[in-house]
Parts: C-alpha cells; sequence; structure tokens
C-alpha cells in the first residue's frame, strides 16, 4: 500500500478526532516491538496527549494496562498501532477495518483492541535494525497527521 492509500483510508475510518484514540501497542525493551511505542511518542510530540495511550516511557502490553485506561477509551473510535511478524519477505504496512489481538506473535492472548487496526509487518524480526524500526514507525505517524 503507498502513503497516499493508507491516510485515504485512515480519513474515511475517521470521524472527527475528537472522537480519535491512539492506542500504540508494544515494548520499547524488545527492539521489533518498539514500533507501537515509537509511534506514540513521535504522535506525542504533534498533537495532545489525551489522543495517544502508549510511547516509549508507558508502555501498552496487556489487558492490564487496557483496563487502566478504560476511561479514556470509553465510547471512543480507537487506532490500534502494533507491530506484526510476518511470512513476507519485505517489511509492510496494513490497515485493517478490525480489531488487534495482542499477543499473537507469542501465541498469547492479551487482549483485543481497537476499531481499525495498523500492523508494522516485520518479515525478519531476528535481523531487523533500529533504523528499520524507526522508519516504519515515522510512516505510520505521518499517515496519522496527515488526517
Amino acid at each position: 500500500m503507498n502513503f497516499r492509500e493508507y491516510v485515504s483510508i485512515l480519513k474515511r475510518k475517521i470521524k472527527t478526532k475528537e472522537q480519535v484514540i491512539f492506542v500504540c501497542i508494544g515494548t520499547s525493551d524488545i527492539l521489533w516491538d518498539s514500533v507501537g511505542p515509537l509511534v506514540g511518542s513521535y504522535l506525542k510530540e504533534k498533537i495532545q496527549n489525551k489522543y495517544i495511550i502508549g510511547d516509549m516511557n508507558r508502555n501498552i502490553c496487556n489487558k492490564k494496562d487496557l483496563i487502566f485506561y478504560y476511561p479514556r477509551l470509553k465510547n471512543k473510535y480507537i487506532v490500534a498501532i502494533d507491530v506484526a511478524i510476518n511470512n513476507q519477505l519485505h517489511n509492510d504496512i496494513y490497515v485493517s477495518n478490525n480489531y488487534i489481538s495482542m499477543g499473537t506473535a507469542l501465541n498469547k492472548n492479551k487482549g483485543n483492541i481497537g476499531n481499525l487496526s495498523i500492523k508494522a509487518g516485520i518479515s525478519n524480526w531476528q535481523s531487523i535494525t533500529f533504523s528499520e524500526v524507526k522508519d516504519m514507525a515515522q510512516f505510520i505517524a505521518k499517515g496519522i497527521l496527515r488526517i
């Protein structure tokens, strides 16, 4: 998917910014899983914190985290952002009109979240570089900021 298609999908799905909250899932402790927290940190530099949950300092990794933030999530259109291990030969970004199941890559059920999901598909998590993770996170954040 190219950048223009990505932004177009997000624009169609998101009604007004007041109703939207971005949940950036992952942990800053694991390089390949830090795409979501990096997106959260990039977004917090540009838009108000009340629209973003999860960043490099405060990771969203499980149901407990979601329960803690439930008052902020209630009655909002939730855009969930996470990483996914894919079987492709290259990294890619996927936008879906569906929730994210946290922990799927580790065969764990850590909760479902989102009305719309953005997944950074990583093909070779064992050898991914910080530069690749950073580029994917910036690409996602720039798409969101163009809405």
